[in-house]
């Protein structure tokens, strides 16, 4: 047996073994969500790119766990490439290489289900157009650089919620590109596929950067797949 296929064998036992902890620690598990083909949104002075300029595809991937009690993980894995090159997230700070971000979800975490987000819905972030949420909340993370600790207790807002980003990174319809000061910010989503939005950013402020915080990271994974949900309560 090769050393790759070793280290995989013990990748995925390991995974099993966390995620059955995990139930044994918080109950029955409500929400189990994959997610994969990430990309990095711009960098420092503009980490929305609404026109898809600067946005690159990172290699990464990303698990949420949620379990009946309300409480769970979502850990997230991304290696920076050639293509992505550093990542910029400060006016001072790149970096490169594995980066791994990991928050425990809780009672604290304001987690909703089922609702429009963004826009003017009072929900979520108004720098970002309206769409629908399968589930959305945010945390507190850690991230880690090569192993490393970076930064303790960044704050990330998180969705899993139908498209807003086309293929080549834009948000727009029929040609106009999404911008918060806009009237109407509906429009935008694509109901049939689903994205897993992280925007993670400190708590200092900087008005030279979008948003306007010291230092921001936006990571955006096109392929979802949610292995459990809740189901629909009886009609």
């Amino acid at each position: 047996m090769s050393f790759r296929i070793i280290l995989l064998v013990i990748g995925v036992a390991a995974a099993a073994i966390g995620f059955f902890l995990f139930l044994g620690n918080g109950g029955e598990a409500l929400w189990l969500i994959h997610a994969q083909a990430a990309h990095v949104i711009g960098g420092y002075g503009d980490n929305l790119c609404y026109d898809g300029l600067n946005v690159r595809p990172i290699d990464g991937n990303l698990v949420l766990r949620l379990a009946s009690d309300g409480t769970g993980t979502l850990d997230l894995s991304a290696t920076t490439t050639s293509t992505s090159g550093p990542l910029r997230i400060s006016e001072t700070d790149e970096i490169s290489g594995t980066i791994t971000l990991s928050a425990r979800l809780d009672d604290t975490s304001q987690i909703k289900q089922g609702i429009k987000i963004h826009g003017d819905t009072k929900n979520g972030n108004p720098i970002l157009p309206e769409t629908s949420a399968l589930i959305e909340g945010d945390g507190s993370f850690d991230v880690y650089i090569n192993g490393i600790l970076r930064y303790r207790g960044l704050h990330g807002e998180w969705s899993v919620a139908d498209a807003v980003r086309k293929d080549d990174g834009s948000i727009r319809q029929s040609g106009l590109v999404y911008s918060p000061l806009l009237r109407d910010k509906t429009g935008f989503s694509d109901p049939a596929r689903k994205e897993f939005t992280l925007l993670l950013h400190s708590d200092t402020a900087d008005a030279n950067n979008k948003p306007a915080y010291s230092i921001v990271l936006q990571l955006v994974f096109s392929d979802v797949t949610i292995d459990k949900q809740p189901k629909p309560a009886a009609q």
